[in-house]
């Protein structure tokens, strides 16, 4: 697995769900659910579907710990999805 791929995917899936869900953390698992990830011809799929399901565990074991820590949990800069 590419890891670069795998940062890149899931950073994507993160804006996308803050993005297009209600903000909330049963918003974004439910946003992050949504996403297909199959077919023959999908490439990197194995990165993709690594990052959604990690994006996805990390939202429904943690969803008493605010999103920053959540944010900061799965790798990623706070910064970049939290407008303060």
């Amino acid at each position: 697995m590419d890891i670069e791929l795998y940062r890149r995917y899931l950073n994507q899936y993160l804006k996308d769900a803050l993005a297009n869900s209600d903000g909330t953390h049963s918003g974004i698992t439910e946003y992050l659910l949504s996403i297909k990830v199959s077919g023959l011809l999908v490439r990197h799929k194995a990165e993709k579907l690594r990052a959604q399901q990690d994006a996805i565990k990390a939202f429904q074991d943690h969803r008493h710990w605010p999103l920053e820590i959540i944010i900061s949990h799965l790798g990623l800069d706070q910064k970049d999805y939290i407008n303060t």
